[in-house]
């Protein structure tokens, strides 16, 4: 798959999404403990669910990602259908209130898009790649993973810092 499909509309990194890790590392374990972390939140999802390609890469997405009103807003795309600093409204209130909700890595949208628009998308992709992988193994990491799954490094200090797990243990 190409890196570029890995950015979503919002400017979040589709490769280091909890869901798509699983799924694309046919990682049984984590789809079950995903699936039943999300329902013993109060959502109703099946593993099909959970079953994503990444916001723009034309595949499979999660119930979220369908209906996301970034991924689906006629205003603010450009030609890859990314949001863009370029746009009247940037950053809309929506984006600016994904940017600030709970989920620790949202709270990197608008950067992400302002750097991948001053770099270019192939080089944002590129760093957005290196920068989740493990800094000792080289294996992908997630949003959530305090540390590498494949390894036990601790995840890198280029990375946001976690304040809460997910899915719980």
């Amino acid at each position: 798959m190409d890196k570029e499909k890995l950015i979503a509309a919002c400017g979040l990194y589709c490769g280091a999404c909890e869901m798509y890790r699983a799924v694309h590392d046919k990682d049984e374990v984590k789809i079950d403990r995903l699936v039943k972390a999300f329902n013993a939140a109060g959502f109703k999802v099946t593993r099909e669910d959970i079953e994503c390609d990444g916001c723009l890469a034309g595949g499979r997405l999660t119930p979220w990602c369908k209906e996301c009103t970034m991924k689906n807003c006629p205003e603010h795309k450009n030609d890859n259908g990314i949001c863009s600093p370029e746009c009247k409204d940037f950053p809309c209130k929506t984006l600016s209130d994904f940017s600030r909700e709970r989920w620790t890595h949202h709270h990197e949208t608008v950067d992400n898009l302002r750097r991948l628009h001053e770099m270019g998308l192939t080089k944002h992709a590129e760093e957005e790649e290196k920068r989740w992988l493990c800094p000792q193994c080289h294996k992908s990491v997630t949003w959530f993973e305090r540390a590498c799954a494949s390894c036990g490094a601790l995840r890198s200090e280029k990375l946001f810092k976690l304040e809460y797990d997910w899915p719980p243990k």
